[in-house]
């Protein structure tokens, strides 16, 4: 069977016959693999036709919990340490695929609207990070509205972690200016897992000059 040198190189990280790989006599298991690796490929590039993407790696289901197996891989376009995954679980020709690259789309966008809302409700807002828990399937490409993430009408799982500079509050103010940030958020249907940091200064460590820390759901 012919394969490129990127297939030869991610099926010998993971198959139990390499020499067989490298001269494209594959086993049954190797077969299931490539097929789901091109799937995917053929999956990113119609999802997400402006980026170019590169599997980079696999981690069967084999020997986990897991009832599928996970693609790894990363786009040109995008200048990240860690990889994108994608789920996919399925036979051939029915495969179910869902991956985590909407975030970078989406992420932006609501960081700034999240730091603008909290800003214009008057905290002193130093930093907003958005990361999202859940994977999304094919009908979430490139157009995916970061209004409906940030609302929960695509359940995205959102992660956000707020950082506001406390320099100007007292110690007995720190529970109810998260409380109060609560109240904001949700006033503009906000949906997730709020993280709030508040910081001994504007120009404080995120780890190191904290001074108090609380969660809460939306």
């Amino acid at each position: 069977m012919e394969l490129t040198n990127e297939e030869k190189k991610i099926l010998m990280g993971v198959s139990f016959n390499p020499e067989g790989v490298e001269d494209g006599d594959l086993l049954d298991n190797d077969l299931v693999l490539l097929d789901q690796m091109r799937s995917v490929a053929s999956y990113l590039k119609e999802k997400y036709p402006s980026y170019n993407f590169e599997i980079t790696g696999c981690e069967p289901k084999s020997g986990t919990t897991r009832d599928y197996d996970e693609w790894f891989f990363k786009a040109k376009e995008v200048d990240r340490a860690s990889a994108f995954i994608a789920s996919i679980e399925g036979e051939a020709g029915k495969f179910q695929i869902r991956d985590d690259f909407f975030g970078e789309i989406v992420k932006a966008s609501i960081e700034k609207e999240v730091s603008q809302i909290l800003s214009d409700g008057g905290f002193d807002v130093v930093e907003v990070n958005v990361s999202f828990w859940e994977q999304l399937g094919k009908e979430y490409g490139e157009g995916i509205s970061p209004d409906e993430v940030l609302k929960g009408e695509i359940a995205a799982e959102n992660d956000i972690k707020v950082f506001i500079d406390g320099s100007k509050l007292t110690d007995s103010q720190y529970e109810k200016t998260v409380g109060d940030m609560e109240d904001c958020l949700k006033k503009e249907k906000v949906c997730g897992e709020v993280y709030v940091v508040i910081l001994s200064s504007r120009d404080g460590d995120f780890a190191k000059d904290r001074l108090y820390s609380d969660s809460f759901a939306l």
